[in-house]
């Protein structure tokens, strides 16, 4: 292998070539398959400062310099002695040992071919001038001084030589109070001693080390970076320096983190989640869709729902998804499906949303469905209990601690004028009024201590007056059964009014037909016995004179009978109007009372000629509420004032007047006026001293219209003389 020996092997693929690789200034080896060198032309020699003779056989791995880091002198070696792996490879940075033991760096790419059968590995090295490395080098810094990477540059102690621009405005260190520091002022404390103590190793062996860490900028703050450090050789191979670049990955980790929490949540819902393609298979779901469907996740991949629930469904949600498809808007919608495969039904509130890939393309949809079984059918029972309680006669509602609605059923409500909107709004002393207020409080405190609480209370009804009520409050319990907090009270109220009221009518009336009834009757039967008796004696004494006088007597008992029973007649005539009124239900109407008012006055004028009737109404019509009956209690009081009359020719006025909420009946008489007891008759309904007499019960009547329309009688003097009647009564919009 010696030069111009012709013994020795020519160069590889001799021929024509051979003259050009002899001459060639740069460096040329070739080696076998086992890295062994079988040809170096001129240069070589040259540049290695060896002959032929000292190269050949020689393994060209041996002359890689024992000062090469040892981890990359073994990789170098193991390749250049199996250089098929070195074929095609690009430029390799090869350090070789000069005779004088100068070490020089090449670049050398290897090619195959065959010499005799036999492979062969050449390659051209050449050696890097120093005016090549300035110009790699000023290239190579211009890279990263525009790098958008935080890149630092350390020598073999690990000093800081060297930032770039992105490394302070990654961390917020200006070059100089970084330089001549080591890489801890970026410690954060989170990186365990293990992590570098792995990584000096790494560094040291020659190696690179690739990880993530969390580092610390100036302004104290932590940030996750993808960190490369890598080893930089001189040109005998020797680590010189160590660069280090960081990619800021902070955001990444972060979106990673939600995720991954995102993940878990999804995983962890009980409630189905979707997503689905255009096609509307399946690319991603979660366990409770399997749950649900009877069957594994991966069964469900790449199908859709007709895989496991029931056609008709299936059938609606397509629909739905398609909708979603063609508007690229959410839409809701509630399905109840059945799944064959794992015995189910259930009832999910469904809202579905379009989905993009990462070039915001409509790629599909993707669905949240929530299982809302248990609350249907507890909204069903829920309806129940609602329909129950509004359909109750009595007023319900309840409150909390702090005297807010948390419900009222419609009687409620309607009786204290709160419209159809959501109560809980309002407190106990918005729908109460300041009269009764205080009366419902203290009985309150009494429930939310525990006690059920009974009492009976009169409460003023704007329209019906005032009321009777048989009042419950009772603790309302808190949700949970092992928890006896007392959270409200429930108040139950049940307008006894109607019912009290029958029952105090009828024990005045049976008074009052006991008591009439019983001194008729005992005048009847003396009377009666009397003409018995007078008969008798005329027909035993046969005296003319005698009879006389007895026929006398007779036709006076008689007369007397008759009075009495007309008295009775009256009484019953009176009796059964009050039936009349007390067994109709005290329901009220928009009744013109001004109308009412002119033909009460127009039938009394005929009735009683000798009268004088007058009249003064409003212009247009004054509707007020009252039951049908209030005609008849204005004809009672204004006859009442002709047929009680001292004088032969009684004058009446009659004035309706209006105020906002009110109308007013006035009945002014020139009489002898009313005695006390028929005035507690007319504004009470006591006195039963006068109703024995007869005299007070038509105006007891009017009594009893009245409070039924929900409005009021007062009596006082006329002047000079007579008696001035007002009854005022709710208006009426209508």
């Amino acid at each position: 292998m010696s030069r111009g020996n012709d013994d020795e092997p020519s160069p590889p693929d001799g021929g024509f070539f051979s003259s050009v690789v002899e001459e060639s200034r740069d460096p040329i080896v070739s080696i076998d398959d086992a890295g062994a060198i079988v040809y170096a032309n001129p240069a070589a020699e040259d540049a290695l400062g060896r002959d032929a003779a000292s190269l050949a056989d020689r393994r060209l791995a041996e002359l890689i310099p024992d000062a090469t880091t040892n981890r990359r002198a073994a990789s170098l070696r193991d390749r250049l002695v199996e250089p098929a792996r070195l074929d095609d490879a690009g430029d390799v940075s090869v350090p070789l040992a000069a005779a004088d033991g100068e070490t020089r760096t090449f670049s050398v790419r290897f090619h195959a071919h065959d010499v005799d059968g036999k492979p062969v590995y050449t390659g051209v090295f050449r050696e890097r001038s120093s005016g090549d490395r300035d110009r790699e080098f000023r290239t190579f810094r211009n890279l990263v001084e525009h790098a958008g990477h935080a890149i630092y540059v350390t020598d073999t102690d690990g000093t800081i030589e060297y930032v770039n621009p992105a490394f302070t405005r990654h961390t917020g260190y200006e070059p100089e109070q970084v330089i001549g520091e080591t890489p801890a002022v970026l410690n954060s404390g989170e990186m365990s001693d293990e992590y570098f103590v792995s990584l000096w190793e790494t560094l040291c062996a020659g190696e690179v080390w690739e990880e993530e860490i969390v580092d610390r900028r100036k302004d104290g703050t932590h940030y996750h970076a993808h960190q490369t450090i890598a080893p930089v050789f001189d040109d005998a191979g020797t680590v010189s320096r160590f660069v280090a670049i960081q990619t800021d990955v902070t955001e990444r980790k972060a979106a990673e983190g939600k995720l991954k929490q995102y993940r878990d949540i999804v995983e962890r819902l009980d409630d189905p989640i979707m997503l689905q393609n255009r096609d509307g298979e399946f690319e991603l779901l979660n366990e409770a869709v399997s749950e649900f469907a009877g069957t594994s996740r991966e069964e469900l991949y790449d199908d859709d729902e007709t895989a496991f629930m029931d056609t008709e469904t299936a059938a609606e949600i397509d629909e739905r998804r398609q909708e979603v498809l063609r508007t690229e808007e959410p839409v809701e919608y509630e399905v109840s499906p059945s799944f064959e495969r794992s015995g189910r039904d259930a009832t999910f509130s469904t809202r579905r949303y379009p989905y993009y890939d990462g070039a915001e393309a409509l790629a599909g949809t993707f669905a949240i469905c929530r299982d809302v079984t248990e609350i249907k059918e507890r909204e069903a029972d829920l309806e129940l209990y609602e329909r129950a309680v509004d359909g109750a006669t009595d007023l319900i509602a309840a409150v909390d601690r702090d005297e807010r609605f948390l419900f009222a059923n419609e009687q409620y409500r309607t009786y204290h004028g709160i419209g159809d909107a959501d109560i809980t709004g309002l407190t106990l002393a918005d729908a109460v009024g300041d009269d009764s207020y205080p009366d419902v409080r203290r009985q309150m405190t009494r429930a939310l201590a525990g006690q059920s609480v009974e009492y009976r209370a009169m409460r003023r009804h704007p329209v019906r007056g005032t009321r009777m009520f048989d009042v419950l409050y009772y603790p309302l319990e808190g949700p949970d059964k092992e928890d006896n907090r007392v959270v409200g009270v429930v108040g139950v109220l049940r307008d006894v009014t109607d019912s009290e009221n029958r029952a105090h009518q009828l024990r005045v009336v049976d008074r009052v037909l006991q008591h009439n009834l019983r001194n008729a009757m005992t005048v009847v039967r003396g009377r009666a016995q009397q003409i018995a008796d007078t008969a008798g004696e005329r027909e035993a004494a046969a005296d003319e004179g005698a009879a006389a006088g007895d026929v006398d007597s007779v036709a006076a008992g008689a007369a007397d009978i008759a009075a009495r029973a007309e008295a009775l007649l009256s009484t019953s005539e009176k009796v059964h109007q009050i039936t009349e009124v007390l067994s109709d239900p005290p329901e009220t109407e928009p009744v013109d009372v001004a109308r009412a008012v002119e033909a009460v006055a127009a039938e009394i004028a005929d009735a009683f000629p000798e009268a004088s009737v007058t009249v003064s109404t409003p212009d247009g019509t004054v509707h007020a509420s009252a039951t049908t009956w209030i005609d008849w209690a204005i004809d009672e009081l204004v006859r009442n004032a002709i047929v009680h009359h001292d004088r032969e020719s009684p004058t009446v006025e009659i004035t309706v007047t209006a105020a906002e909420d009110t109308v007013t009946v006035t009945i002014t008489d020139d009489g002898p006026g009313l005695t006390g007891m028929n005035r507690d008759v007319l504004e009470t309904g006591e006195a039963v001293d006068a109703l024995y007499h007869g005299s007070g019960l038509g105006l007891w009547l009017v009594y009893w219209v009245v409070q039924q329309s929900g409005g009021d009688a007062a009596v006082r003097d006329a002047t000079p003389r007579g008696t001035v009647v007002t009854v005022t009564l709710p208006r009426s919009d209508r």
